[in-house]
């Protein structure tokens, strides 16, 4: 009788163990997620003003390196600097 008690102490540590590792996982991934959107749509915002600055500025050139600056910013998660920083703080879901 002793034996089946502690095997039934142990079972249920690992299922508690086990049932916080994936409610902890799901947090994580849940996170993770609605980073990737935020970062999608900071990126779709740097594009956007791409396609303006390509309207207004003769020098495509420049328009490229503002794009390429923008979604550096994006995927640094607003820690580079640039001149569109400004897609990052609208790109909150």
């Amino acid at each position: 009788m002793n034996c089946k008690i502690k095997i039934f102490h142990i079972f249920c540590f690992f299922m508690i163990l086990s049932f916080s590792l994936f409610s902890f996982t799901g947090v994580s991934i849940a996170q993770e997620e609605e980073l990737d959107e935020r970062v999608k749509n900071c990126i779709s915002c740097c594009n956007a003003k791409t396609q303006a600055c390509f309207n207004i500025n003769p020098d495509r050139r420049l328009c490229a390196v503002e794009l390429e600056a923008c979604v550096a910013t994006c995927k640094s998660e607003g820690e580079s600097p640039s001149e569109w920083s400004d897609c990052w703080s609208q790109s909150e879901p």
